[in-house]
């Protein structure tokens, strides 16, 4: 009698190579999707830094400058030692003691293009780092009076005579990061603005 062979049960080779395509295009669209989104929560981190760069340095800048000729003493103070559209340089009595050489009484604020960072300086000390990273003339000072009316000014700064007009001072920051996403080759930047009414002008 003849013996039945066993059924076998298998893969052919042609199943095998169909099995190993298919797995190579699932890897290949989960890498590309796992890219994407590391690329995208990077991009939203960077903007979230940029954004929070642009805030915290013009609230900063709002509170310093309205505090501008302030006197503890009651006593008058011109609030404003120099204005350009680039910089700024500003005095307030803290303490009531009848100068501004005391600490933080003396605030200057100005725009290094080479290093693209504002800087500050306080007490007339050297003037260090506060925003890094802003876009070229992404620093500007305008300044208006009592009336709402623009007062020009230029590189050598506003003359003496007008700085005891000013009464509002808007600031316009931008600062701008490389895009962490290399099919990008634009920045991405932080654009904010805000105006600020000097109290004791």
């Amino acid at each position: 009698m003849r013996s039945r062979r066993p059924h076998q049960d298998g893969s052919t080779l042609v199943e095998l190579l169909v099995s190993t395509v298919f797995v190579s295009i699932i890897m290949a669209i989960s890498y590309t999707f796992a890219r994407a989104a590391l690329v995208t929560a990077r991009v939203q981190a960077v903007k979230s830094d940029a954004q929070e760069a642009t805030v915290m340095a013009l609230d900063i800048m709002a509170h310093e400058l309205r505090m501008a000729g302030f006197s503890a003493a009651g006593t008058s103070l011109a609030p404003i030692r120099a204005a350009a559209p680039d910089r700024v340089d500003v005095v307030s009595d803290l303490n009531g003691d009848g100068d501004t050489d005391d600490s933080n009484e003396r605030i200057s604020y100005s725009y290094d293009d080479e290093a693209h960072e504002v800087r500050r300086a306080t007490g007339g000390g050297s003037p260090q780092p506060f925003v890094r990273n802003v876009a070229p003339t992404g620093f500007r000072l305008l300044y208006f009076d009592a009336a709402g009316i623009e007062i020009p000014t230029d590189a050598t700064g506003m003359p003496p005579t007008q700085l005891k007009r000013v009464h509002r001072i808007d600031v316009v920051l931008r600062v701008e990061f490389a895009n962490p996403d290399p099919n990008v080759v634009a920045p991405l930047r932080s654009d904010m603005s805000t105006s600020i009414c000097l109290r004791n002008q």
